[in-house]
């Protein structure tokens, strides 16, 4: 990403910030309570956040709940001790936990109502104001947890991360090790797919949309004149025709009201779509057509049609990737790469954001989307590829087909296809037409993909319907920490979107990039990248740019600095943009600096502001900017307030032109929960996510279905993609669970250990669901009573009879399916629990026997009645085989 495209989207950010919209994370803050013990925190005073944990390059969650309360972050104490591999058992109800840390002689135990912590026999108190209980966890303030725990806890607020640093080598680390060593199979760490049912939401005709609106009035004067100006946006998502539908429109006072963008379409990351031909994704209406390296960029959205067979989770193109989505007024997105910011972009004439073409490198590939709305919402997203991993299986064939017409009726068409051609080989092949000077111009292109060990290779051709040609051979690796990517391309009378029509065009162009991160110790890491371009045209002139960017994250403090240099002949020219900013709990400050260095060194524009999450969720924000050239002095203000059902803010801004101006704006998005038919209100987004209304019942006729009669099951808690959420059912045993990410495999988990009765457990442990932008899915969990069996196993010998301990029992049921197993202690006791109703047989595993060669004495009737049942001393006997 170049200086000055950087330094342009940034100085629109700063332009909306300096209109007072404030882009800065923050909601309600909370002011801690005088009371002795902790106590509940309500849903009004604390700002509830979803935090991705990471130990080094490894997601242990994606989503642990967190509260942000007044200037410190509390982190749930089960949950993180869970995730740490630590032995601590949190029992909020009583207000305590306890356990042991790395080994059973450095006990713990935290006493809330006590105000004191026991650690390795040293009591210490604990001061009740750092202690919050929410739904079945303790969640303890970061700096506190920090020191309890062997690790230090990084908190990116921006970003939503929590970064954890051992002090000592935790259980997981040495696991980790342990497995490297050994070559065992399965994942290092992150999420494992628990292979839940997959449970499909229907599609219909017609339905109730999710609606996010923002109205806005402003007025201003500028010259010793007088305007206002007023706007309407509002962008739905629902189901229509059987398909998904996307629906934005716009007015304007002042101009006449844009051309509605609608969308209809599925996807289906399983590649259900379209019978044989296993599509992804199927769209009408409103659609983009791929870009193609060398030939044409992404484009925008045209009236047309686009299919895909492409998996949803993997880059746009081989060594490319383009991060397109909706944004509505107001609303800003940044984006970073690896860790570095890159780009930021208000959104379109279309309330579209697009962020094209970003290049990819040899090694992982984190984008993250931080979207600030003008309230002070904030959302993030994330990305993450691995190039190497994307070659295709042999005889595996990707295909990308779509065709649009712009609102100027200009044509647009592609069709691409890579085929795996070996284990290490693949190969591409694709036509594109497009508007190129006036007229309409067709590519046709082909091209190789070599994947050996730490290298990939390219080798692609492009041949034009004017006969222009182009060919190019490009290298990625990885070089330490670094990676590297390399290509060279020569042309002959080539053009294209890249490749502009001029009286002196390019001949060769050679390019090389290196990514990678600077590590000073393990606390200190500087992502840097720089990528150098050489173009010798056809005059043998030679045209060089050179673009750097340094970037530096440390205890609350970012900073990145993006320089450019470019040469054509005599000619040079040279510029820059630095930004720091600083986010703790609660306060916000964030600087920019935009410079030139040649042909004349001077500052272009300097710019500060800041923000404060004040009592009762009120945030205010200052900020000043100056532009040297234009000697401007710019200053400006808001108080927002993101209110439960809605968000409302004021605003105002003087310049030293005695140019002003002040204005209110109001967002509020709408959605129906189907169960009860209530209207939902909020402040944040949600018509381009999807929700889940989730329904716990106790099913005393075990037919899987809630009927009359049949209770709900209040304060049953979830996990989503193995993550535990803050969600509980209410009193109806209904929960919601918004902001689901669309199009990506979801699996709900109910959680046993938040269900009130020890011999509750869930006939199904969880589902696997798909959620769509603007459509609930409704999920239900029957929960019976269960069963308890326990008894000795004993050994029958000449020396009479003894206990056995490890014989493996298997619980039969009447289809001859194995229900549940377990071995039996050291002392030959077992308890098998959670056992639902029906009748079993109960025996040892007759592989086990033969292996040992052993026989069995005698199997059990297992019973089990519908209020469940506990079946104490059902021994069991083996023998040597031949014995009596």
């Amino acid at each position: 990403m170049g200086a000055a495209h950087w330094q342009g989207g940034h100085a629109g950010r700063t332009g909306l910030v300096l209109a007072a919209l404030a882009v800065s994370t923050a909601l309600p803050a909370f002011q801690p309570a005088a009371a002795a013990v902790p106590v509940q925190a309500k849903e009004s005073e604390a700002n509830e956040v979803l935090l991705e944990v990471r130990l080094g390059s490894m997601v242990l969650s994606d989503a642990v709940t967190a509260y942000e309360l007044g200037r410190d972050v509390y982190l749930p104490l089960g949950e993180m001790a869970r995730l740490l591999t630590l032995a601590i058992r949190v029992m909020p109800g009583a207000g305590r936990a306890s356990g042991y840390i790395l080994s059973e002689q450095r006990n713990f135990s935290l006493d809330a109502g006590g105000r004191a912590v026991d650690i390795a026999g040293k009591r210490e108190a604990v001061d009740p104001a750092q202690l919050k209980l929410e739904g079945d966890e303790i969640y303890v303030a970061s700096r506190l947890l920090a020191r309890w725990l062997p690790v230090d806890l990084d908190l990116d607020m921006p970003s939503l991360a929590l970064k954890v640093r051992p002090r000592e080598q935790l259980p997981l680390q040495a696991r980790l090790q342990r497995r490297e060593r050994g070559r065992l199979p399965g994942r290092p760490g992150g999420y494992i797919d628990p292979g839940y049912p997959r449970l499909a939401t229907p599609y219909r005709l017609a339905d109730v949309p999710f609606i996010d609106q923002t109205l806005g009035f402003g007025l201003d004067g500028r010259g010793g004149a007088r305007s206002t100006a007023a706007s309407w946006s509002a962008y739905a998502a629902t189901d229509l025709l059987g398909m998904e539908a996307a629906l934005y429109v716009s007015r304007n006072l002042h101009a006449p009201m844009s051309a509605p963008r609608l969308t209809l379409g599925r996807h289906d990351p399983d590649g259900g779509l379209l019978g044989p031909l296993g599509a992804r994704s199927v769209l009408f209406g409103s659609v983009p057509v791929p870009g193609v390296a060398n030939i044409s960029g992404s484009s925008a959205t045209g009236d047309g049609i686009a299919l895909s067979n492409r998996r949803l989770d993997q880059p746009t193109s081989f060594d490319r990737h383009t991060l397109q989505g909706d944004l509505p007024p107001g609303w800003d997105v940044e984006l970073y790469y690896n860790e570095a910011l890159v780009g930021v972009q208000q959104p379109g004439p279309g309330g579209k954001y697009s962020f094209d073409d970003q290049p990819l490198a040899y090694g992982p590939n984190e984008f993250r989307l931080v979207f600030h709305g003008p309230l002070g919402q904030l959302r993030i997203e994330r990305q993450s590829f691995l190039l190497e991993q994307s070659a295709l299986p042999r005889g595996a064939l990707f295909y990308d087909l779509a065709a649009h017409r712009d609102r100027e009726g200009r044509q647009r068409a592609l069709a691409q296809f890579e085929w795996g051609v070996g284990e290490h080989l693949n190969a591409t092949a694709g036509w594109q037409r497009l508007p190129l000077f006036g007229a309409t111009r067709s590519y046709a292109n082909l091209g190789l993909r070599s994947y050996w060990n730490s290298v990939i290779l390219t080798a692609d051709t492009v041949q034009a319907d004017d006969r222009g040609r182009l060919a190019q051979l490009g290298l990625k690796t990885r070089l330490g920490n670094v990676a590297i990517s390399a290509s060279h391309a020569r042309l002959d009378k080539f053009t294209s979107e890249f490749f502009t029509s001029t009286n002196d065009p390019v001949r060769t162009r050679d390019e090389l990039r290196a990514e990678g991160v600077l590590a000073l110790g393990s606390a200190s890491f500087f992502p840097l990248s720089l990528q150098f371009r050489r173009d010798l045209l056809t005059s043998s002139l030679e045209r060089r740019e050179i673009q750097g960017r340094l970037s530096a994250y440390r205890n609350g403090t970012a900073l990145s600095n993006a320089l450019r240099w470019q040469s054509l002949g005599a000619a040079r020219h040279a510029d820059g943009a630095l930004q720091v900013s600083r986010r703790m709990a609660g306060i916000g400050i964030t600087s920019q600096l935009q410079y030139t260095l040649a042909p004349a060194a001077r500052l272009d524009s300097a710019a500060v502001s800041a923000d404060w999450v004040l009592r009762d969720g009120y945030m205010l924000n200052l900020g000043l900017t100056r532009l040297f050239q234009q000697r401007e002095l710019r200053a400006a203000g808001s108080l927002n307030k993101s209110l439960g059902s809605f968000g409302l803010g004021l605003s105002g801004f003087y310049s030293s032109r005695r140019e002003l101006g002040i204005g209110v704006r109001l967002f509020m998005a709408m959605g129906l929960e189907p169960r009860r038919g209530r209207v939902l209100l909020e402040a944040q987004p949600m018509a381009n996510m999807g929700a889940g209304s989730v329904r716990v019942f106790l099913d005393k006729n075990l037919n899987g279905t809630k009927d009359e009669g049949e209770e709900g099951i209040a304060g049953a808690g979830f996990t989503i993609n193995g993550a535990n959420v803050a969600v509980r059912t209410d009193a109806g045993g209904v929960a919601w669970l918004p902001r689901l990410p669309a199009s990506r495999h979801a699996d709900i988990g109910l959680d046993p250990d938040t269900l009130e009765d020890p011999q509750w457990q869930p006939q199904i442990k969880g589902v696997r669901i798909v959620p769509r932008p603007g459509k609930v899915s409704r999920v239900d969990f029957a929960v019976s009573m269960t069963g308890e069996v326990d008894g000795t196993t004993w050994l029958l010998g000449q020396g009479g009879r003894r206990p056995v301990g490890d014989l493996r029992l298997e619980l039969v049921d009447a289809s001859g399916k194995v229900a549940a197993t377990i071995n039996s202690a050291a002392d030959g006791y077992y308890v098998m629990t959670g056992i639902f109703p029906g009748e079993y047989v109960l025996r040892v595993a007759p592989e086990q026997l033969e292996r040992l060669g052993l026989q069995q004495a005698g199997t059990h009737t297992i019973t089990i009645g519908p209020e469940g049942s506990v079946l104490n001393g059902r021994d069991l006997d083996v023998r040597p085989l031949g014995g009596a």
